[in-house]
């Protein structure tokens, strides 16, 4: 099968934009419900937090507000015709309560409002026990009262003059009924997200939800109701009773006995925003990709004959043969031939200049620079050291020993050089046994020292023939010797050879001309 190239391209054009265009409404719609689910529980965690401190608030004021009657000189008469009109004044002064209550220390109900058959009837209820017990202002668990309904009693202890406990003045909220939890945490807002807020108590019992009949409801096995239960506050998605996802937020109301506020949405309140999106991009998109498409083509036809020359000139390069430019090549023609060629070219001349480059540069016995690396170097510094040395009697150990041998020593030259001296400086084999270090921006007197610890080592080590062989050595430097490198070359040659003409394995350093 013969395929051209224009076909290819727009054969792949229209798969690209295709996949752009479903990529793009995909992920759009992946990354909008993602976010819209983020917001939901963020909002939703949010609300939650809000309600549990105007909750805390709520009770607070509740709790202060008894407090304050307790303290009333009324309730040290234990008059009940007098108590029931301070209840009374008490309940109607505030929306707080559905009741009021003055219990004495025994737990016998002095007085109630707006009830009065209570009066001598002894209250042994949850509430009551632990308003008792505590004889302090408190909170109730919820609860059955004396009258058969789900309540919370508010408590505060009254004292007389001397401090001994009377008994408590407290206030009831009738969960299934009208009351002024109902008025905070009702007010959650109706929107088509169905969202709505439900309380649990520290034991996972529902104590407000939007449908009464879930009231008294336990529910401690849910996801968020157990982090409730542990103290935590967060946001999560769960399943219901129902089995419908939700968008859950939820805090903890510390000073309302550690009861806890969910605030939660269905999670399939993000699926119609979501689909909406998708409509929406679908209709910007597609107009514009046709739009792409027609302009691609007509700008393809003017791309793809050059690219096609370019093909066939890469062949004549590696083939040296000439095909017909009329000629429709195979599907894989462009791309394979232009890539092997290039990677054969450009692969065969580097490495061919790197190795002639190398080659022209070191010496291939030591593997040091040569001559040549010198000329090349652009060697601007306007301080330097150069030491110059040569093997002495070299010419003895080639003659002992053989010429195999010499150059192992050669090498074994070279590699104590290149162990002694520093990354900066620069090594060559300057001749048959003469070596050339250079050490940039180094003082005369550090080069000496260098060339000293050369000269002790090559005195001390033993050489591949079983002995050390010895150096003669030759210091110059610039500015302290010479000006110019070529100047100093020459006379750091003519200090090796004084260090040779006094004697052998000796430096010496060269005078200023």
């Amino acid at each position: 099968m013969r395929l051209s190239i224009k076909l290819l391209i727009l054969g792949l054009l229209a798969f690209a934009m295709l996949g752009t265009y479903i990529g793009s409404v995909i992920s759009s719609q992946i990354v909008s419900k993602k976010t819209l689910e983020n917001n939901y529980l963020i909002e939703n965690e949010f609300y939650a937090k809000k309600l549990a401190d105007i909750t805390n608030l709520h009770f607070t004021d509740m709790i202060s507000n008894l407090k304050v009657k307790a303290r009333d000189k009324d309730y040290l008469s234990i008059d009940p015709a007098i108590i029931y009109q301070n209840l009374y004044e008490l309940m109607h002064s505030t929306t707080y309560y559905n009741s009021t209550w003055f219990v004495d220390r025994n737990g016998i109900v002095i007085a109630s409002a707006p009830d009065i058959n209570l009066e001598g009837t002894k209250a042994n209820t949850v509430g009551v026990n632990q308003a008792l017990a505590t004889k302090r202002p408190t909170v109730s668990v919820p609860y059955v009262g004396i009258h058969g309904k789900l309540v919370i009693l508010l408590s505060a202890p009254v004292f007389d003059d001397s401090g001994m406990y009377l008994g408590f003045v407290g206030g009831t909220i009738h969960l299934h009924e009208e009351n002024s939890l109902k008025a905070i945490l009702g007010q959650h807002p109706k929107h088509q997200s169905n969202a709505y807020v439900y309380v649990v108590d520290s034991q996972g019992t529902i104590i407000y939800h939007p449908k009464l009949n879930r009231i008294n409801d336990n529910v401690k096995e849910n996801k968020v109701v157990k982090e409730l239960i542990k103290g935590n506050s967060g946001s999560q998605e769960l399943i219901n009773s129902k089995g419908q996802k939700m968008l859950a937020g939820y805090a903890v109301a510390e000073t309302a006995n550690g009861w806890g506020i969910v605030s939660q949405t269905p999670k399939e309140a993000v699926t119609k925003p979501t689909w909406e999106l998708g409509k929406q991009i679908s209709l910007v998109m597609i107009p514009f990709i046709i739009f792409v498409f027609i302009l691609t083509i007509i700008l393809l036809i003017k791309i793809v004959n050059p690219i096609r020359d370019l093909a066939i000139y890469a062949q004549q390069i590696t083939n040296n043969q000439s095909i017909p430019t009329d000629k429709i090549p195979d599907w894989y023609f462009e791309i394979k031939e232009l890539k092997r060629t290039l990677l054969i070219s450009i692969d065969y001349y580097q490495k061919k200049l790197h190795s002639a480059e190398w080659e022209s540069k070191r010496d291939f016995l030591t593997g040091l620079y040569n001559r040549r690396a010198l000329e090349t170097l652009t060697f601007k510094s306007d301080k330097c050291a150069i030491i110059l040395f040569d093997v002495d009697n070299f010419k003895r150990v080639n003659d002992q020993y053989g010429h195999l041998a010499g150059d192992e020593v050669l090498k074994f030259i070279a590699k104590l050089v290149s162990e002694n001296i520093f990354e900066s400086d620069l090594c060559f084999r300057w001749g048959g046994e003469e070596f050339l270090i250079i050490l940039p921006e180094v003082e005369l007197e550090q080069a000496f020292l260098v060339a000293e610890r050369l000269r002790q080592t090559f005195e001390s080590t033993n050489s591949p023939i079983g002995k050390p062989v010895t150096v003669s050595i030759g210091i110059g430097h610039i500015p302290d010797t010479a000006v110019h490198f070529s100047e100093l070359l020459d006379i750091t040659d003519q200090a090796l050879y004084q260090a040779k003409q006094e004697g052998r394995n000796r430096i010496i350093v060269a005078a200023r001309k």
